[in-house]
C-alpha cells in the first residue's frame, strides 16, 4: 500500500496565535505586549527541528522574542490544527520543519502489510 505525506504549512500570524492559545492552556507566562508575529529558527529539511520564537511589541517599543522548544511548537500546532478542524490521522509521524521561514508539519502515514496505520520504525520494508 502506498506511503503518504502532506505538509501543513502556517503563516507566521497562525503559529503566533498557536503558541499564544498553547501558553494559556499549559500555564505559560507571556510578557505584556502586543503579539507580532512567530518565526522558526533553524529546522531545514535534514537538520534538526526548529526553535520557535514568539515576537510580541510591549508599550515600550522594544520588541520581546520568547523562545519556544520544537515540542512545544508541535503542541501548539497540532492544537491549532485540531481547533480548526483540519483532519490529523491519529496514527501519523508529525515532524515540525521551517519552510521559507514558516512553520510546517509534515504528516506521514505509512500503512503496514494488511493496510494497517504505523510509524517507519515500525512499518516493514519493501518486500519483506
Amino acid at each position: 500500500m502506498p506511503s503518504e505525506f502532506r505538509f501543513i504549512v502556517f503563516t507566521p500570524h497562525e503559529a503566533a496565535q498557536a503558541l499564544v492559545k498553547f501558553c494559556q492552556k499549559s500555564g505559560r507566562k507571556l510578557p505584556i505586549g502586543t503579539v507580532v508575529g512567530a518565526d522558526p529558527v533553524g529546522g531545514v529539511a535534514g537538520e534538526a527541528p526548529p526553535t520557535g520564537l514568539l515576537r510580541l511589541l510591549p508599550d515600550s517599543g522594544v520588541e520581546i522574542k520568547v523562545k519556544f522548544e520544537p515540542q512545544e511548537v508541535v503542541g501548539a500546532l497540532l492544537l491549532f490544527a485540531l481547533d480548526r478542524k483540519i483532519p490529523m490521522p491519529r496514527d501519523s509521524e508529525k515532524v515540525l520543519e521551517s519552510i521559507r521561514n514558516r512553520f510546517a508539519l509534515r504528516i506521514g502515514y505509512y500503512p503496514l502489510e494488511g493496510g494497517a496505520a504505523g510509524k517507519p520504525e515500525t512499518a516493514k520494508a519493501p518486500g519483506k
